[in-house]
């Protein structure tokens, strides 16, 4: 738990570096306003939020089931040339986990709109 945070801002930086400054050399002043807003706007989130259980059901809805079911095979479908029943499997384990997160995000959203958790009041 103690290195989660790190590790995702290290990786929301280097995202935001490539897309908004790739053509300019690195600057330690910038690294470190970004690293800087990256901790305050987590911070913030965290003291304002009260049960955090929607925001990692979301996450997890979205997340694990694209890095589970979704993107393995689709790597596999671009990077094969050949259509197999093995192309097929793929092309079937997708739609599975695109109606997984689907149910997935909807049964959070329900959850949420309902007000549904562990912290009702902060």
């Amino acid at each position: 738990m103690l290195t989660t945070l790190p590790l995702e801002a290290f990786v929301c930086r280097e995202v935001m570096n490539l897309y908004y400054f790739s053509h300019e050399a690195f600057d330690p002043n910038r690294h470190l306003i970004l690293t800087t807003a990256l901790v305050i706007s987590a911070m913030g989130l965290s003291l304002l939020t009260c049960d955090l259980g929607i925001v990692f059901e979301l996450v997890g809805a979205t997340s694990a089931c694209a890095l589970a079911y979704i993107l393995p095979p689709l790597c596999y479908v671009k990077l094969t040339k050949r259509r197999t029943w093995e192309t097929y499997a793929a092309y079937v384990c997708i739609t599975f986990g695109c109606i997984v997160m689907g149910i997935s995000v909807l049964l959070a959203g329900a959850k949420m709109v309902r007000g549904e958790g562990g912290a009702q009041s902060c």
